[in-house]
């Protein structure tokens, strides 16, 4: 009681219960009011902070341990927000309520819930008040956030037709922080640092989320539309057959809340929102690292995850991940946590887990992978090591993953379709060891899963023979196979490279730091798991290193694996074992030889700068050959993914005019359109080549195929670029849509 005292003299509170209960209240006063840009931008934080504060108090967890882990409370208001939100969705119908997910029913649901919670920790030992005087100099901390907004002012100017100059000064700004953060760690404490590498993190992922009109990215594309048949439905409904995406509250629930009670634009919840919980698992490793490591390792720890391309360019693109990913992060953190009371801590862990199954299933399964394989792996390790034979929260974390999925995805929504054509495939094929086979097995596995470029000609040819055999159903037209209307190839829009030396010694040095990272994560773990004199956590954090190793290698080398879920974003996700090993051998090879403090730590800047300005495209800007859509209006990248008003208006049209079952063609650029206006429709075919086309089809030509003459078409592991066949179409269909920019073409 002590110490609590003087922390809540200090900020100024009478109970513990009030700051939980005025945000409650708040929330209550302003919903109404949401109309409101400035109503809006109060709401959201509060969303992500008193339901958790809430949570956390009535789990019992320690204020202190809050305190030194803030990914706590939006990961546990995200558990609030999810589960209030399903009850209310569940229970709505029997009392009445057709549409629960709307503005009322959703607010009182989680204000009761809140209350109960609020009412279960009146009884909370005096040790669970959070430290709130640690924000006493909110200001002074705040100043890294300028860093996101300078970023997301950069994208907005390229969505307006500027040039990247203020895009490219913010990923500049990232860079020098970053370095900056590592180098003069010691001039800031860990309330500057945790801002800081949030800031960074959050400037990249809008960088990338902020670009179009709509969602930016390939899975987001049927994921929004996931959302806006909740949000338009204002119900969820459990059963989702063959539909994953629909059967994750991530991207139905939870979306569709924020939306309501905010006010916020649904499609400003996946652009603007949904990063900001993105963001926190840099945060996460953060939080983790600072157990065993000194700031400016564990800053680094959390550089080594943002400098990831899959991190700031894949995850803002992927809704679902976003928030699994937080949760994942969250359910480490607390599962290695022994600090806490164990009831407490096997309760959080059992929340989080569930929270992670109902959110995203590939994380859920990656999650049964790495605790079931450390589990097995600190049991052998305890009879040579001091370390405990199981884990409890850990083994719990492997049985619920098991139990939620089980259900969730089987008995309830019925959507495991997913694991049901992995086993097939598994059955089919075995492990497919190295798919893409190389000239050795060595540059196989550096390429990993990599996609195999065909010709024009190639294509054309494979996908006829494909259709010929696979969908006799389709007619082509008698002149298909004329000569004047063979694929052409079209012609490469990416800018020369300015310095060819440059550019090959920057990829080089690229390849060099990644695949030394990756055998550092091996050699670390290793090294950690066995250490003789070292506290518990160190040999456990090692074991799910050596855990996660196993499945980063399999996921590797399998492309079964590969196909079933990617290994960038597994690698990704693992980074919040593998980063704090990595930087644990530095930060001991420093602390043993003193000498070697210094060249560490010019190794350790060189290196991050050397790879962010690789993978986030800024090297382009210099170097020449072209840069994703975060920097440039122009590209392969900005083609496919950074999607524009008239391509959307001509994607909604098609959509509507051309009947059910009518069978309508559209390149990758346009399915990504077509699945954002209207979800997986049948009769989609990616394959716009004169003999691929029905003699009835309909015809989805975007501003890339009109405009760009370009057609990037994906079947499998096979790609192919090629010039849009405007020729055949205009000869034998008619345009029956045109806005300018996009095109829509039938017979």
């Amino acid at each position: 009681g002590r110490a609590a005292k003087p922390d809540r003299e200090s900020a100024g509170l009478r109970h513990p219960l009030t700051m939980p209960a005025a945000g409650l209240t708040l929330l209550a006063v302003l919903t109404p009011l949401h109309g409101s840009w400035a109503v809006q931008l109060l709401i959201v934080p509060v969303l992500f902070v008193v339901p958790g504060v809430i949570l956390l108090r009535a789990l019992r967890v320690r204020g202190k341990t809050i305190a030194s882990n803030p990914v706590y409370v939006p990961a546990s208001s995200i558990l609030v927000l999810l589960f209030s939100g399903l009850a209310i969705d569940l229970i709505g119908p029997r009392v009445g309520i057709a549409a629960p997910l709307r503005v009322a029913p959703l607010l009182i649901t989680l204000e009761v819930v809140c209350a109960a919670l609020l009412a279960c920790s009146l009884s909370a030992p005096p040790e669970t008040e959070i430290p709130w005087s640690l924000l006493s100099r909110p200001v002074r901390m705040a100043w890294p956030l300028l860093i996101p907004l300078l970023s997301a002012a950069g994208a907005l100017r390229l969505n307006s037709g500027h040039s990247g100059f203020v895009a490219d000064v913010a990923i500049v700004v990232v860079l020098i922080t970053g370095i900056a953060g590592f180098l003069f760690t010691a001039w800031f404490d860990d309330g500057l640092l945790i801002v800081g590498v949030f800031a960074i993190a959050l400037a990249m992922m809008w960088s990338f989320s902020l670009r179009g009109n709509l969602v930016y990215g390939f899975d987001i594309s049927s994921e929004y539309y996931s959302l806006e048949q909740t949000v338009t439905s204002g119900i969820w409904h459990i059963n989702h057959a063959n539909d994953a995406y629909g059967a994750m509250l991530s991207l139905t629930i939870l979306p569709a809340e924020l939306h309501a009670v905010s006010g916020i634009p649904a499609l400003l919840v996946f652009k603007v929102v949904y990063p900001v919980i993105g963001a926190l698992f840099p945060v996460a490793v953060f939080n983790l690292a600072r157990r065993l490591l000194g700031g400016r390792w564990a800053f680094m720890a959390s550089l080594l995850v943002v400098m990831q391309q899959t991190f700031f360019q894949q995850m803002p693109a992927l809704a679902r991940q976003e928030v699994g990913t937080l949760l994942f992060a969250a359910v480490v953190l607390v599962a290695l946590d022994a600090r806490q009371p164990r009831r407490t801590q096997w309760t959080f862990v059992c929340l989080l887990s569930l929270g992670v199954v109902v959110s995203h299933y590939s994380t859920a399964y990656l999650a049964i992978a790495l605790f079931g394989i450390a589990v097995v792996f600190q049991w052998a390790a305890s009879w040579i090591r001091q370390v405990p034979r199981i884990t409890g929260a850990a083994l719990l974390a492997f049985v619920i993953s098991i139990a939620g999925t089980t259900v969730w995805y089987g008995a309830l929504t019925h959507s495991s379709s997913n694991v049901t054509q992995f086993v097939q495939t598994a059955e089919g094929q075995g492990i497919n060891l190295l798919p893409n086979q190389g000239t050795n097995p060595l540059t196989t596995y550096l390429q990993g899963e990599s996609e195999q470029q065909m010709t024009p000609t190639q294509y054309a040819n494979f996908t006829h023979s494909s259709i010929s055999q696979n969908d006799k159903f389709i007619t082509p037209l008698p002149d298909a196979s004329e000569p004047q209307y063979a694929l052409q190839p079209a012609s490469d829009p990416t800018p020369p490279v300015t310095s060819q030396s440059g550019t090959s010694a920057l990829n080089l040095a690229d390849l060099l730091i990644q695949q030394i990272l990756n055998l550092l994560a091996g050699i670390s773990a290793l090294v950690l798991a066995l250490q003789r004199k070292a506290p518990v956590i160190v040999r456990q954090i090692g074991l799910l290193g050596l855990a996660g190793m196993v499945i980063l290698t399999l996921a590797r080398v399998s492309g079964t694996i590969a196909q079933e879920y990617n290994p960038q974003r597994a690698f990704l996700q693992m980074m919040i074992i593998l980063a704090i090993s990595i930087c644990w051998v530095f930060q001991q090879i420093g602390r043993r030889w003193k000498r070697t403090r210094s060249p560490i730590l010019a190794i350790g800047a060189l290196s991050f700068g050397l790879f962010f300005v690789g993978s986030t495209g800024i090297s382009g800007v210099v170097l020449g050959g072209g840069t994703a859509a975060n920097l440039a209006n122009t590209g392969d990248d900005y083609q496919e993914f950074v999607k524009t008003t008239p391509d959307v208006a001509a994607a909604r049209w098609v959509n509507q005019a051309a009947p059910p079952g009518q069978l309508l063609y559209a390149d990758n650029y346009g399915e990504l359109l077509l699945n954002t206006v209207a979800g997986n429709r049948s009769g989609v075919f990616d394959a716009i080549a004169p003999e691929t086309l029905d003699q009835h089809a309909w015809v989805y030509a975007t501003t890339a195929n009109v405009a760009d003459n370009i057609v990037r078409a994906l079947s499998g592991n096979n790609s192919a670029t090629y010039a849009f066949p405007k020729g055949f179409l205009t000869s034998n269909f008619n345009l029956v849509y045109t806005n300018g920019s996009s095109e829509v073409f039938h017979r």
